[in-house]
């Protein structure tokens, strides 16, 4: 799918350039992370699929956010973002916590 929007800007410096391996905020293990599940979010066709890897505890966002995905990054913290499954495309793409 392609990211079409990116609202936090440590996340949008690994969406526009996949070879930044360190960014300003973001601990080295959650760079990787990161980098992994936005590797993963370009070339699935449907969200259900983030469901293969259980680690990143992939689920929808309902009732209060339908179409909204959440993934793992650690315990405090969850990549999130919008799927426009006919469109296929990801918006509103967010590092957001979650305590």
């Amino acid at each position: 799918m392609e990211i079409v929007s990116v609202l936090d800007r440590r996340i949008k410096q690994l969406v526009e350039n996949p070879n930044v391996t360190k960014v300003k905020g973001l601990s080295p293990a959650d760079a990787r992370k990161i980098i992994e599940m936005i590797a993963v979010i370009r070339v699935m066709t449907h969200p259900l699929q983030l469901r293969a890897i259980p680690s990143w505890r992939a689920h929808e966002l309902s009732p209060g956010r339908p179409t909204f995905w959440s993934l793992r990054v650690n315990p405090n913290f969850r990549l999130v973002f919008k799927v426009d499954i006919e469109e296929q495309e990801v918006h509103f793409l967010n590092y957001e916590d979650y305590h």
